[in-house]
């Protein structure tokens, strides 16, 4: 597959076996929600899919999704079914009754007003806040809802506040840290200063860890631009998007991230609700096989599982189900090159994809940090991409890239290392008897660049 499947552990997927049963499926990038859980539980799902990886003979990426400033709902010892009109109040955590849903951010507190609406379960409950009283505020459902522990409670139009996003968020960097992921997603991201600062901060600590940055708030969209461009990689964050704007403003909104990540020549992950109903259902709805087959013919890097596979009953069925949508519609995204045109890295990254295409030719990069690869990518050739580096951290980067397949080549130079590449991917038999290979690297490496057309005996 070009299109690369991400999925979230969770209880329903922590297993071993299942672990295993889903990289099978073609998924090897995994995520873990440190809103839930503890560090005893991260550590061994962690050890589990490395585990799993060695067992299977593949790499594996692992990110760690940080909580950031969000409000969750604590404190309910049961699920609470609301009607439209009913009344309810919600109080600060360690104040409740475990009949009174409780929140565990006391911004939350300053930030709500009379008049407000107050948004939960992905924008499918809405409710009014009629009065507030210090730590207890007293609201209204205006939708049929059921509201539990764990779910996200946004003030629409409203962010929570923080001065200092990396001292908000430096406990569980550390914690990711000490489990060694290979990203962490950077929840409520406003502009780039935020991820600057944790770039900052990894680098200090001479930690090579990749930075997803989670496009879902109001601030983070009129920012998205100069988010994308210092990420490693950018996620359009539906589940919190249809919580801060109206649901039917989510799919441009998707758009205008994917389109800004396209120009930044980042990675972008789409994630929430790809399968939503094989929550509870063995089959997926028409509606979401549409919704995954425009994704993937708009050439969404990764598509990412989360409550599907961390707390659904089908989790192995959901990726399944994912691969055999990726597959059916991945062979042409629509792409337009010539938007994409910016400095000569970018000029040459497509003359190397036309002339491939051209010469019905498999592409073969060598690279040290992956920035040619990054290139070839989003472009989105018609032929394979086999991007050869003897960089772990760089290996890691490059399993986000649509299309990209890494190879470990070791370290060499860069004509050298073309050379082992090759004879890796004959040996692997990636490429075989009468396969035409287009051989390079990066261009700003070297003072005189060479391009190979390799035709394989």
């Amino acid at each position: 597959m070009r299109t690369k499947l991400a999925c979230t552990i969770g209880p329903a997927s922590a297993s071993r076996d299942s672990i295993i049963s889903i990289m099978r499926e073609g998924c090897w990038i995994f995520r873990i929600n440190m809103s839930h859980g503890s560090l005893e539980l991260w550590s061994k799902w962690a050890a589990d899919v490395r585990h799993a990886g060695e067992i299977l003979g593949c790499e594996t990426v692992l990110i760690a999704d940080l909580k950031g400033p969000s409000v969750r709902i604590v404190g309910l010892s049961k699920s609470k079914h609301l009607t439209a009109g009913e009344k309810f109040q919600i109080v600060m955590k360690g104040v409740n009754d475990g009949e009174t849903p409780s929140v565990d951010n006391s911004g939350f507190f300053k930030t709500v007003a009379v008049g407000d609406t107050v948004v939960t379960d992905d924008g499918r409950g809405l409710m009014e806040v009629v009065d507030c009283e210090g730590d207890r505020v007293h609201v209204r459902a205006l939708t049929e809802t059921t509201i539990s522990s764990g779910k996200s409670l946004v003030v629409r139009g409203k962010e929570p506040p923080i001065s200092d996003y990396l001292n908000y968020n430096l406990e569980q960097i550390s914690t990711a840290i000490s489990i060694g992921v290979d990203f962490l997603g950077l929840s409520y991201v406003r502009n780039r200063e935020d991820i600057e600062s944790v770039r900052h901060h990894l680098n200090r600590l001479g930690q090579r860890i990749g930075l997803i940055s989670k496009v879902e708030t109001p601030l983070a969209v009129e920012n998205v631009n100069g988010i994308a461009e210092v990420s490693d990689a950018v996620l359009v964050a539906r589940g919190d998007l249809g919580m801060h704007f109206n649901l039917e403003r989510v799919p441009i909104l998707q758009k205008k991230i994917l389109e800004a990540s396209a120009r930044a020549g980042r990675p972008a992950v789409v994630a929430t609700q790809l399968l939503g109903s094989m929550m509870s259902d063995p089959i997926p709805s028409r509606s979401e096989i549409v919704d995954i087959m425009n994704c993937v013919e708009y050439g969404v890097d990764v598509l990412m599982l989360t409550g599907e596979t961390a707390i659904g009953r089908y989790p192995v069925e959901a990726v399944a189900w994912l691969r055999r949508v990726v597959e059916t519609y991945e062979s042409n995204p629509s792409v337009s090159r010539q938007s994409l045109e910016g400095s000569l890295m970018d000029r040459f990254a497509l003359g190397v994809v036309e002339l491939a295409e051209v010469l019905g030719a498999k592409i073969g990069v060598y690279t040290k940090a992956g920035n040619v690869a990054r290139r070839l990518s989003r472009y989105k050739p018609k032929c394979s991409i086999f991007a050869g580096t003897g960089d772990p951290h760089t290996i890691k980067m490059l399993m986000l890239l649509w299309g990209v397949t890494p190879i470990k080549v070791g370290e060499w130079d860069y004509g050298e290392g073309l050379n082992v590449l090759m004879t890796k991917l004959t040996e692997m038999k990636l490429a075989g008897p009468g396969d035409t290979l287009i051989l390079t690297y990066g261009l700003a490496d070297e003072p005189v660049h060479i391009i190979k057309i390799v035709k394989v005996g």
